[in-house]
């Protein structure tokens, strides 16, 4: 395979799905099947993936800070996101996170296997848990160009 070029990843992506695949075996939908998602790499190296799960219930007061420790809780766990810079190694994106909604991510960096193929992308990463092994798949499509408005 031949090395990834940053211009060929810069730019906007969709999430198509993300699936997770314990040791080999069970897979499961970390926000379910109709997750919606944006990861963005910009050409001076900036980048930002956001990612939630669809049909969120929205906060029973406008102000979330005011909202009950359980319903803050659920927000949390149906919405992930970080940002940071990226760059490329072979055909590995690399992102220096800088800011994350989990702060033990702040100051890592997240190393993805990535697989282009026309307007998909592919991220996937393997990761060490206490009961195991766990592979992200993440399926990324670039959106067509929105069509220009006739005045």
């Amino acid at each position: 395979m031949s090395r990834l070029r940053p211009a060929q990843i810069v730019g906007a992506w969709r999430l198509v799905r993300w699936e997770v695949v314990y040791d080999g075996e069970r897979r499961t939908l970390p926000f379910g099947a109709d997750a919606t998602g944006l990861l963005t790499y910009t050409d001076d190296g900036h980048m930002s993936a956001c990612i939630m799960a669809a049909g969120r219930t929205p906060f029973s007061t406008p102000n979330p800070r005011d909202a009950a420790a359980d319903e803050r809780a659920r927000a949390y766990d149906g919405y992930f996101s970080y940002a940071g810079r990226w760059r490329l190694s072979g055909r590995r994106v690399l992102h220096a996170v800088e800011i994350a909604l989990n702060p033990a991510m702040v100051g890592s960096t997240q190393v993805r296997d990535a697989r282009l193929s026309g307007r998909r992308l592919e991220l996937s990463a393997l990761e060490t848990v206490r009961a195991g092994t766990r592979f992200h798949r993440l399926l990324w499509e670039r959106p067509r160009p929105a069509r220009a408005r006739r005045g």
